[in-house]
């Protein structure tokens, strides 16, 4: 077992090419997304999912508002744009 960041990194380094051909299925609320693996670097593991707007209206009007869905239209709704100061 892996027991530290660099140790994690390196093996992450190592099969790069072979882990960005995986998926990684993670639980929101009461479903399981899957992320692709897009990109694997000397600091970080990024993941990648596409969410189209018409799939998050259809999940939350089926019912589940407490998934990623829900979570992406919050986070939308409550975006407001920050003032500048000159």
């Amino acid at each position: 077992m892996i027991d530290n960041a660099d140790d994690l990194r390196d093996k992450a380094n190592e099969f790069k090419t072979e882990l960005k051909k995986q998926s990684l299925s993670v639980p929101i609320g009461d479903e399981e997304y899957d992320f692709r693996v897009s990109g694997i670097g000397q600091k970080s593991v990024k993941l990648e999912k596409y969410v189209k707007f018409d799939e998050i209206f259809e999940v939350i009007e089926s019912g589940n508002d407490n998934g990623l869905e829900a979570i992406i239209k919050q986070f939308i709704e409550d975006y407001e744009e920050e003032d500048e100061e000159l």
